[in-house]
């Protein structure tokens, strides 16, 4: 099997068990949204939150959760290397803040652009630009981009005297195989809830994703490395 479609395949077959867990998670959360009134009235108080919060909401929720508690899995795992606590967490928790505000403007620019109809044609035009524009050429080749500085221990110097583009060529697909295999289920589902609380709900799949891209991303998958 070509490498491309081996990384990616391992990465997605190594992580379906949570990954279909979390999708279960997220489409539950849809249901209980619409059907159950007690679960509605809650979810419901966290745009009070954003609003609150202002821009500094999508910043620390991401952080939090595509950052800090998968951050704290690993740790607890041992699988951060002595001595590298404090560079890991500092680079999670901003990996993941500036992935937050770029997914909420994503979000924001689909409800101009789409309207906020919960119907088959909006959520699959949201879908598609989600999927196949937004990741293609921004979160998939920023994630490739900054993982490979994470790698190469954060040496400027060292990322761009050691990045190939054909690496990136095999990386990229690798990369997009195993998003695809999380987020088109689950972007689905999140387009089903009102614009208000796409974004919150998007945030529990990333705990999944944040350590699906650091598997694709270890010693034994990391085909652009220092």
């Amino acid at each position: 099997m070509h490498i491309i479609f081996r990384n990616g395949l391992n990465a997605a077959k190594k992580n379906i068990g949570p990954g279909l867990l979390l999708q279960g998670l997220a489409l539950a959360l849809v249901l209980l949204y619409y059907f159950h009134p007690p679960t509605r009235q809650m979810l419901l108080e966290v745009p009070k939150i954003r609003q609150a919060t202002g821009f500094l909401f999508p910043l620390l929720a991401t952080a939090l959760f595509g950052g800090l508690i998968p951050f704290l899995f690993l740790a607890v795992r041992k699988k951060i290397a002595a001595g590298r606590y404090i560079s890991e967490l500092l680079f999670m928790l901003g990996f993941w803040a500036i992935t937050g505000l770029a997914i909420d403007s994503l979000y924001q620019a689909q409800s101009v652009l789409f309207g906020d109809q919960v119907d088959a044609a909006t959520i699959i035009k949201k879908v598609v630009v989600d999927q196949f524009v937004f990741s293609v050429f921004w979160s998939a080749p920023f994630a490739i981009v900054t993982m490979h500085w994470k790698n190469c221990g954060f040496s400027f110097q060292a990322a761009i005297k050691s990045f190939s583009r054909k690496q990136f060529l095999i990386k990229l697909p690798s990369i997009l195989l195993a998003l695809w295999a999380v987020w088109i289920p689950t972007v689905a589902i999140v387009y089903c809830l009102p614009p208000a609380l796409q974004f919150p709900l998007v945030n529990i799949v990333l705990c999944f994703w944040s350590l699906l891209l650091t598997a694709l991303n270890s010693g034994e998958n990391n085909e652009i490395d220092c």
